[in-house]
């Protein structure tokens, strides 16, 4: 089984120095922290999908700040071969109310930014150093 294709993931600050994670209910990378986000569907844009899963995971309204950069994640995890293209986005909550998806997610929880997981799904964790890194400059 191979899971392929363009995907995009949301940083949701919230302040001081927070962000929303997600832990998967899903494989690949069940049970593991990460950022919201999604594959994107037929005739969407990245910026579109994001709008539309972080709603769908998190119960909240966002609108795109700006890119944080484009990866490509690939590996195998719970025997499932994994090749996707992400865009990372900033986002700005704009409205809704926080509620987690109940099928696909096991719990939402505001991290510190000094407070991270080490091993978030994917290459989560590269993602939220390079948001760090353009705070910064």
């Amino acid at each position: 089984m191979k899971y392929s294709g363009r995907t995009a993931t949301a940083i949701i600050e919230f302040p001081p120095d927070m962000i929303l994670l997600i832990k998967r209910e899903t494989v690949p990378f069940k049970g593991y922290w990460a950022l919201p986000g999604g594959r994107s569907e037929l005739g969407e844009t990245v910026e579109q999908t994001i709008i539309r899963e972080v709603k769908e995971e998190t119960g909240l309204q966002v609108k795109v700040l700006r890119k944080i950069g484009e990866y490509h994640e690939k590996g195998i995890q719970d025997n499932i071969e994994y090749d996707y293209y992400p865009a990372c986005f900033l986002v700005k909550v704009i409205g809704g109310e926080m509620q987690r998806q109940r099928d696909e997610i096991q719990d939402l929880k505001l991290f510190s930014l000094k407070n991270i997981p080490e091993n978030l799904a994917f290459v989560h964790n590269q993602m939220i150093k390079d948001y760090i890194t353009s705070r910064e400059i």
